[in-house]
């Protein structure tokens, strides 16, 4: 009986730190989010994106990376391809892309 009283307090004590570790991990992975949309708003910016349509290209290619990272576990986070992103998701919102410069 008091063997299945430890296991039964381990499995409480590991699913704990799960938990622990879930929440640490979506307070890092909105931290990280947070801190591409600023560097993305000012890429965006000097890419010609028109200011009104900035805020809605960065969350689509957060949410582009996050999936990229999702599927293979790297991140390819560079000015290019953070612009290429920025084009597509201009492009899929039914606007026209900026012109190159």
């Amino acid at each position: 009986m008091t063997k299945v009283a430890i296991c039964a307090l381990a499995l409480v004590a590991l699913s704990g730190c799960d938990m622990a570790t879930e929440m640490a991990g979506d307070a890092i992975k909105s931290e990280v989010r947070t801190q591409y949309i600023e560097r993305c708003q000012g890429v965006a910016e000097s890419a010609g994106i028109a200011a009104e349509r900035i805020s809605a290209a960065c969350e689509c290619s957060a949410d582009t990376f996050a999936e990229d990272f999702a599927a293979d576990g790297s991140l390819d986070i560079d000015r290019a391809r953070i612009e290429d992103v920025l084009r597509m998701c201009v492009e899929d919102n039914g606007a026209a892309a900026p012109a190159e410069g």
